[in-house]
């Protein structure tokens, strides 16, 4: 009790001194039901499709290449087309807003901490909380950059059978190919750029800050915790990214600008 208590006099205070951020009754009495768990709790800011668990991909197949068209071109086609993908992927998570403007994979509060998201972004936009959220997606844009070498890395270690099996696999299968072979390497190496960046922008004051005043969700996350929440978002926004790229080669592989990745999807003439 106490606790909702002291979350009831944020609210109260945030409220009080930002009228902006209280655009109605309403909204002050939906805010207090959340709070005080009567409500409809917020929904994860975080899309569903970057939380679910991965699963292991078989190995891809021997597959012969399309008609007319080398084994040698399709796999170095195939690298060139990927190669252009994950630079596209990397500039657009790693620019200001990348991940904090994209809905699918913006990065809210860890474990019980989403449910309070639609209450700390009232906050924050009452000048009362710390911009949590906010500096937990700049922690993520500002690691994306340790992806690009690692998928560059992937691409060229991609062997002629590799390629082929992708070529002729599902819409995705360039993407599960990258999972698979560097997925726990790009974590490694995101996650002490992550917490440089968190410490950099004080995140984990904010939510010591934060946890400290409700003893619900006090001591729920520690610093390593909190790294290694952000950089496994992180890591999903990238692929998805690269599951989106994917899909637009093969649904227009002219639009890559060439006619070899055309030949080697089917759309050649």
């Amino acid at each position: 009790m106490r606790a909702r208590t002291i979350w009831l006099g944020i609210a109260i205070t945030a409220l009080a001194t930002g009228t902006a951020a209280a655009q109605s009754a309403q909204d002050a009495g939906d805010l207090l039901k959340r709070i005080l768990g009567t409500g409809t709790a917020a929904p994860a800011a975080t899309s569903p499709e970057t939380t679910t668990p991965t699963t292991t991909t078989p190995p891809l197949t021997t597959a012969a290449p399309p008609p007319g068209v080398s084994s040698s071109e399709a796999s170095g086609g195939l690298k060139l087309a990927l190669g252009k993908a994950a630079e596209r992927v990397v500039a657009q998570l790693g620019r200001p807003g990348g991940f904090a403007n994209d809905p699918r994979v913006r990065i809210g509060l860890p474990g019980p901490l989403g449910r309070l998201n639609g209450l700390l972004g009232t906050l924050d936009r009452a000048g009362v909380g710390g911009g949590l959220s906010a500096k937990l997606n700049a922690a993520a844009e500002g690691a994306v950059g340790k992806a690009l070498p690692l998928l560059k890395t992937a691409i060229t270690r991609m062997t002629v059978t590799d390629a082929l099996g992708i070529v002729t696999g599902g819409d995705t299968s360039a993407t599960d190919y990258f999972r698979r072979t560097m997925g726990p390497d790009l974590q490694t190496a995101m996650t002490p750029v992550v917490s440089r960046s968190l410490s950099g922008v004080k995140a984990f004051q904010a939510l010591d800050r934060f946890t400290a005043k409700n003893s619900l969700i006090a001591g729920q996350f520690g610093a390593r915790d909190l790294t290694g929440y952000v950089t496994e978002k992180a890591s999903d926004g990238v692929f998805l990214y690269l599951g989106e790229q994917e899909r637009e080669i093969r649904r227009n592989p002219l639009g890559t600008g060439s006619k070899l990745i055309g030949k080697i999807f089917g759309r050649g003439v």
